[in-house]
């Protein structure tokens, strides 16, 4: 082979390399862009590239006979004894039941924060996400969700004298003069960023709850915050007068909650959907349901997909 070809060779393989590094530099950044919307620091980025595994999530549970949960704290969803550790709640009940119709163990792996809760059902140190996750778009791109077990609508809270905000709450509060107190990386840092980008925000780590969310609007430091209405009434009930909730209309927003599920794995992903079906149809989930929800219309229920049975009219 001549020098000359073999120059053009060195220089086409160079050519090559080049163009393959700015290729794949693209593709991680806007996954960046994903992991930033989820609330995770950029530093934990690199947890988000996929290991090679040849066994999948649905051989690995039924060879050890056990599913790995990853869970993070929302009570009465699921909620941890501070002094014994013992962990209860509707989740808790609900995934207990898919273990024992799938004769499986259910091990509770690793508790997390909202922010972070999905980082490592990718980075494969669990296998589902078992706490009550709720639907977005950024979750959406790193993870699936189970059939909606119910809905949460999110509300604005404000003091209870505030007027400012009474009218379209759309418009009003969608303002840079206001700042809204949210969870990061959870469902009222979501709602913040996409109905009202104009407003300042002001996060709360991911490890409180929505307490401390009501404690800041309460106190004057923030405006406004976004809420659940099953919070909401159990600060109310133990902080009578504080705060008001603007629901006289519909909610900013309405998220189906479920379990996160491991992206791609559709035979794993299926079994569980099953089990969750079968449960809402024979009535377990409207049981656990019921036990947990102490204020009225604080989960709404999914519709029934089926026309109910009506018995034939008797002829006369």
């Amino acid at each position: 082979m001549s020098k000359s070809a073999v120059s053009l060779i060195v220089v086409l393989s160079v050519l090559f390399f080049q163009f393959y590094i700015i290729q794949t530099g693209g593709g991680a950044g806007r996954e960046a862009e994903g992991i930033a919307a989820l609330g995770i620091p950029a530093a934990h980025a690199g947890a988000f590239e996929k290991t090679d595994s040849k066994e999948s999530v649905y051989d690995r549970v039924m060879r050890t006979g056990k599913i790995r949960c990853g869970y993070a704290m929302w009570t009465p969803v699921l909620y941890k004894d501070l002094e014994t550790g013992k962990l209860s709640g509707m989740f808790y009940d609900l995934m207990e039941e898919v273990g024992k119709r799938l004769d499986l163990e259910i091990v509770w792996t690793e508790e997390s924060g909202w922010g972070t809760v999905v980082e490592g059902i990718v980075t494969n140190r669990y296998d589902m996400i078992c706490a009550g996750l709720g639907y977005n778009s950024a979750r959406a791109k790193f993870i699936d969700f189970g059939q909606p077990i119910f809905y949460t609508p999110m509300y604005v809270a404000v003091r209870a004298g505030d007027t400012r905000f009474d009218g379209n709450i759309r418009e009003i509060l969608n303002d840079p003069d206001y700042t809204i107190a949210v969870l990061d990386g959870e469902l009222s840092s979501v709602v913040a960023r996409q109905i009202f980008p104009e407003a300042q925000t002001s996060a709360m780590s991911q490890i409180l709850d929505y307490s401390q969310l009501f404690i800041e609007v309460e106190m004057g430091k923030v405006d406004a915050t976004l809420v659940e209405p099953g919070a909401f009434r159990q600060y109310e009930k133990h902080n009578p007068g504080k705060l008001r909730m603007l629901d006289g209309g519909p909610p900013v927003n309405v998220f189906p909650i479920s379990v996160g599920l491991p992206p791609g794995d559709t035979v794993f992903n299926r079994m569980v959907d099953v089990v969750l079906i079968e449960l809402t149809n024979d009535g377990t989930v409207e049981r656990i349901l019921n036990k947990y929800e102490e204020f009225p219309e604080a989960f709404l229920r999914p519709m029934i997909p089926y026309k109910p049975y009506a018995l034939p009219e008797e002829s006369s």
